[in-house]
């Protein structure tokens, strides 16, 4: 063979090699001045896509710029999309970075799942909104439907105009208000004379409106929430507080104890007197989780029972470390979640935990077919942990477990030798 030519195949076989050891990536196409890809035009051969005859376009698609949020030929994001939804957004919605560092951020924006309320292509509607208002909230909260279904309601919330009392992405206050409740509501509402004879003159421009008033929906004449306290109801302001000309007129006659003890004494005084006191209720602070004017339900809360009880109790566990380590027991016997006071007292028990009745006899209440075939039970049984006696709390929790069942170990071994140690070695 010519030495020459041995030269040559050796270099091409070095050349090859290299190419596939060290693969180099190819740069941008440079396409000649003439030659320009119509991207609508390209992608819209293969695509079918909603939204590009709309009355609002997105800039990127108004533009014919496809290739704005979408790689044309590779991605590590669904849709071929230039990075994660949210991120994506931000590098044309600045803005958006100062809202996600406001202490309330909607629930899809954290997650970056902008595309849940907007359109990325166009749509009929100011924003790229895929829903007109109170239909596109409904998407999301089921409480919607329900106030719809109510006689009374707020104008803003019958016209759909959420956006009036409600920031869409974030907010420095909570319910994501555009503000105080007072706030918001003397924007529309005016203090003037027969504003302060309905409230007995007194300065009520000053509180809390959503505490007497459903700022959505009620079958209550002036949107009274739905259980009003009696005093409240016949106006006589005085029962519970100063007069409306006083130097503090909001302040009360006598501690809330006392003063609420003039006609709930049973609870005031059970629950101060309790083994096991709940802290608000014994230490006389009701209005920590019951509203004195008006609220939703006989027992006139706060708020749903879960967020009153929750507000207190983090559910993130934070002094644990445990996730969500006050999660609602699940799967009662209507199905979802337990509401706290099937199984806890409110306001105080005899019980540890403020169970309403001793744990073995709760349990079995509900778990009536476990309670039949259960493990050894009672004063006979100690847990040798603990020498304390076997119930239900030495196996299984009651808001969270790592394990099913809301056992605190797998039953398959696990669980069992934390007690039976002679089954360790087996």
């Amino acid at each position: 063979m010519n030495p020459s030519m041995s030269v040559v195949r050796c270099a091409a076989v070095s050349i090859l090699a290299a190419a596939v050891l060290f693969p180099v990536r190819p740069g941008r196409a440079e396409l000649p001045a003439d030659r320009t890809v119509n991207e609508i035009e390209a992608c819209l051969s293969c695509h079918d896509l909603e939204g590009l005859g709309a009355r609002v376009q997105h800039a990127p698609v108004e533009a014919g710029e496809c290739s704005a949020c979408h790689n044309p030929h590779v991605a590590r994001f669904s849709s071929l999309l230039r990075d994660r939804p949210g991120p994506l957004c931000q590098t044309c919605h600045s803005e958006l970075q100062t809202e996600l560092v406001k202490p309330r951020v909607h629930a899809p924006v954290a997650a970056g799942e902008c595309s849940g309320c907007h359109d990325p292509h166009g749509s009929d509607l100011q924003g790229l909104l895929i829903a007109a208002g109170g239909s596109l909230c409904g998407n999301c909260h089921s409480n919607v439907e329900q106030w719809q279904g109510r006689q009374v309601k707020h104008a803003p919330f019958s016209q759909g105009r959420c956006s009036t009392c409600h920031e869409a992405h974030a907010s420095d206050a909570p319910g994501l208000l555009r503000g105080s409740s007072s706030q918001i509501c003397f924007g529309c509402h005016s203090a003037d004379a027969t504003f302060k004879s309905s409230h007995k003159s007194y300065p009520v421009e000053r509180a809390a409106c959503h505490q007497c008033h459903d700022p959505h929906a009620s079958a209550q004449r002036g949107l009274f929430r739905e259980t009003i306290h009696p005093p409240f109801e016949n106006g006589d302001c005085t029962a519970c507080h100063a007069a409306a000309g006083s130097p503090e007129p909001f302040a009360t006659v006598t501690s809330q104890d006392r003063l609420c003890g003039k006609c709930h004494a049973d609870q005031v005084v059970a629950s101060r007197e309790a083994s096991s006191g709940h802290i608000s209720a014994g230490g006389g602070n009701c209005t920590a989780c019951h509203n004195p004017h008006a609220g939703d339900g006989p027992s006139m809360l706060l708020r749903d029972q879960q967020s009153v009880c929750l507000s207190c109790h983090n559910p993130g566990g934070a002094s644990s470390g445990e996730a969500e380590r006050y999660r609602t027991h699940a799967e009662g016997k209507e199905g979802g979640d337990l509401p706290c006071s099937t199984c806890h007292a409110p306001h105080g028990s005899e019980q540890p935990l403020l169970f309403v009745s001793d744990s073995v006899e709760l349990c079995g209440s509900c778990h009536t077919h476990e309670h039949g075939i259960r493990h050894p039970l009672g004063e006979e049984t100690r847990d040798p942990r603990t020498g304390s006696p076997m119930t239900c709390l030495s196996c299984h929790g009651i808001h969270h477990a790592d394990s099913e069942m809301y056992l605190f170990a797998s039953p398959e071994r696990d669980l069992c030798v934390g007690c039976h140690k002679e089954m360790g070695g087996q």
